[in-house]
C-alpha cells in the first residue's frame, strides 16, 4: 500500500512540474483558427468612438488579435469637418489601439463617397494631411488618382495601399476594397468596375496564400449583392460594407454581407472560426455605449475638439466663445431627428423642414415641397425645450438652398416611387409638405398620391401641373442628386430668383415664434400601412 500511495504521490509531483497547456485566444480548443472583426461604417460623430474603443479592448483580451474595418464616410459631412476637414476624425481614430504615436496593424479604412467632399484640385492637400496623419492604412483597390506632370499620384501614401495579407492569430487575411462612383471629384482619373476589380485582386491573394479575404466596401447593399453573385467563388469571403446606415446581415452565396448602424451606435462583431469542415461565421450587432465605460483618453481628446471648435467658430462669427450654446428657437414637444426615423417615416421635424420650405415661396404659389432626408444630418432627436445653434449647425452639414419647379403629376409619382425603394435608411427618403400618399413597404409601393387642401385630400391628375419647393441638390446634374434624375435645372420656374437658404429661414420661423415656439406634429402625410392600415391625412 505504501508502495502504491509513492507512485501516485511521484506522478502528481511529475504532472505539476508540467508546464500548463494553455490555448491561443485565437485558437479553439479543437485547434480550429478563430478571426474576430469589428465593422463600423458611415461615421459622423466622435460622441460614441470612446465605447468603441473599449469593447475593442476587451475583445483583444479575450479574443487575441482583432481586426477594425471602417467602410467608408467619416471624413465629411459634420460641423466639426466645416472647419477640420476631417482632421478630429483621423485624430481619435488614432487613438483606437491605445496608442496616438504608433501604426495600427489591425485597423483599415476604405474611401467612402463622402471623403470627396472636398472635390475640387486645389483640395488635393486636405485629403493628402489626412492621409499622412492617419496611424492606420487606406486600402483602395478601385478609385485611380491622376497624376502630376512628374507621373506622380495626386494622392499617394504608404499607408494608402491597393490590397493587403495581415496575419490574425496565425490566420493569412486578404484585404481588397471597393467605393462606389456617385461622387467623384477633379483629382480622380476613373473608378475601376467593382466586380472586376475584386475578382482580379481576390484571386492574387488567394494564390499569394490568404486563407480569408474580406472586402470592405462603400456601395449600396444593391451593388454589393450583385457582386457577391457575380464572382460566386472568387468573391471575397465576407464583405464589411457601408454606405447604408442601418445594420444589415445578408447570406448571398454563402457569403456573408455584413453592415452596421451609422455613427457606431452600433458595431458588428463578426467572428469566424476555420476548421477542418467549413468556415462558421457569426455576427453580433453591439449597441453603443451599452454596457461599456467609455475610454477616458478618447472622452478628453473629444472634449477638447468641441472646445476647441466652439471657440473657433464662435470667434470667427463676432460671438461669444459659449455661442453654440445660444438658443435659437424652443420646441414644444420632442423633434425627431434620428437618422433611421427621419429616413424612413413621416417625422415632425421633417414636417417642420418641409413646412418651412413650401412657406418660401407661398406667394409664388408653391402647392407642395419634398426635401431629401439625407441633407438632415442630425441623427439625434432635439428635447422638448431650448433649440440652440448647435442644433442647427449639425442639422445643416450642407448649404440647403430652396427651388420653385413645375413638374407634373406623374413626374411627381416618379420622384415619390423613386423615395420608398430599397427602404432601409437612405438619404433619398423624403420629408414632405402639401401632399400625401400612402406607403406599402412590403410591397415597395406609393399609392393615393393627392394633393392636401383646405377640403381635404384631392387626388393629383397625371397630367396636371404642380408647384414645388425643393432643395437645389436635388435638380443639380453635377452631383448624384440622390439619384432624381427625373428632375433637373430645366423644371425651374424662374432662374433669375435668388434661392433663399432653408437654414436661415428656419432660424428665422424659430426666432419669429418667439416663447410660443413650434410644435410640429405627425399628421398622415405619408401613410405607413405596416404601422397602421387605416390612417389618413390628419389621422396619422
Amino acid at each position: 500500500m505504501k508502495k502504491i500511495l509513492s507512485l501516485f504521490a511521484l506522478s502528481l509531483a511529475i504532472t505539476a512540474c508540467q508546464p500548463a497547456t494553455t490555448v491561443n485566444p485565437g485558437e479553439a480548443e479543437t485547434g480550429a483558427k478563430k478571426l474576430t472583426f469589428i465593422v463600423i461604417n458611415d461615421t459622423y460623430r466622435l460622441d460614441l468612438l470612446p465605447y468603441l474603443r473599449t469593447l475593442r479592448k476587451q475583445l483583444v483580451q479575450n479574443e487575441g488579435d482583432v481586426v477594425v474595418l471602417h467602410a467608408g464616410d467619416f471624413l465629411f459631412p459634420s460641423l466639426l469637418s466645416q472647419r477640420y476637414s476631417g482632421e478630429q476624425m483621423v485624430d481619435i481614430f488614432n487613438l483606437l489601439d491605445g496608442d496616438e504615436k504608433a501604426h495600427d496593424p489591425h485597423f483599415y479604412i476604405t474611401f467612402g463617397n463622402h471623403e470627396f467632399d472636398k472635390d475640387k484640385l486645389k483640395h488635393v492637400p486636405i485629403l493628402q494631411s489626412r492621409i499622412n496623419e492617419s496611424q492606420f492604412d487606406w486600402v483602395n483597390s478601385n478609385v485611380v488618382f491622376k497624376s502630376d506632370s512628374a507621373g506622380n499620384a495626386l494622392v499617394q501614401g504608404g499607408n494608402l495601399i491597393n490590397s493587403k495579407i495581415i496575419d490574425v492569430n496565425g490566420v493569412k487575411v486578404g484585404l481588397v476594397s471597393a467605393t462606389t462612383d456617385v461622387k467623384s471629384a477633379e483629382y480622380i482619373d476613373r473608378f475601376l468596375p467593382p466586380i472586376d476589380t475584386v475578382r482580379k485582386i481576390t484571386r492574387q491573394l488567394r494564390d499569394q496564400g490568404a486563407q480569408w479575404v474580406v472586402g470592405i466596401t462603400h456601395q449600396t447593399v444593391a451593388q454589393d449583392k450583385a457582386l457577391l453573385e457575380a464572382l460566386g467563388n472568387d468573391a471575397p469571403d465576407f464583405i464589411a460594407g457601408g454606405h447604408e446606415h442601418d445594420r444589415q446581415d445578408h447570406l448571398v452565396q454563402g457569403k456573408r454581407l455584413i453592415k452596421a448602424d451609422a455613427d457606431a451606435t452600433s458595431a458588428a462583431v463578426v467572428r469566424v472560426e476555420l476548421g477542418q469542415a467549413l468556415p462558421n461565421t457569426s455576427v453580433e450587432f453591439v449597441s453603443l455605449p451599452g454596457q461599456y465605460a467609455p475610454d477616458f483618453n478618447i472622452q478628453e481628446r473629444i472634449a477638447r475638439w468641441n472646445e476647441r471648435f466652439g471657440e473657433d467658430y464662435c470667434k470667427d462669427n463676432g460671438l461669444p466663445s459659449s455661442c453654440m450654446k445660444d438658443v435659437m428657437g424652443v420646441a414644444r414637444a420632442d423633434l425627431i431627428g434620428e437618422e433611421l426615423t427621419i429616413r424612413r417615416f413621416e417625422t415632425n421635424l421633417g414636417n417642420l423642414l418641409a413646412d418651412t420650405a413650401k412657406s418660401v415661396y407661398a406667394d409664388k404659389g408653391a402647392q407642395i415641397a419634398f426635401i431629401n432626408s439625407g441633407g438632415m444630418r442630425l441623427n439625434y432627436n432635439i428635447s422638448a425645450g431650448n433649440i440652440a445653434r448647435s442644433h442647427i449647425d449639425t442639422l445643416f452639414a450642407y448649404p440647403t438652398a430652396l427651388a420653385l419647379i413645375k413638374i407634373t403629376g406623374k413626374q411627381l409619382q416618379d420622384v415619390v416611387n423613386h423615395a420608398i425603394t430599397d427602404w432601409t435608411g437612405n438619404g433619398r427618403w423624403l420629408q414632405i409638405s402639401g401632399f400625401a400618399f400612402r406607403h406599402d413597404p412590403d410591397k415597395q409601393l406609393a399609392t393615393e398620391l393627392s394633393l392636401i387642401t383646405p377640403a381635404g385630400l384631392r387626388p393629383i391628375r397625371p397630367d396636371e401641373t404642380i408647384l414645388a419647393v425643393t432643395n437645389e441638390y436635388l435638380i443639380n446634374k453635377a452631383g448624384d442628386r440622390d439619384g432624381y434624375f427625373m428632375l433637373d435645372e430645366s423644371l425651374v420656374v424662374d432662374k433669375t430668383m435668388v434661392r433663399p437658404d432653408l437654414k436661415q429661414v428656419l432660424v428665422k420661423r424659430l426666432k419669429d415664434a418667439g416663447d410660443a415656439g413650434v410644435k410640429p406634429m405627425v399628421e398622415g402625410r405619408i401613410c405607413n400601412i405596416r404601422k397602421n392600415a387605416e390612417c389618413k391625412f390628419g389621422g396619422g
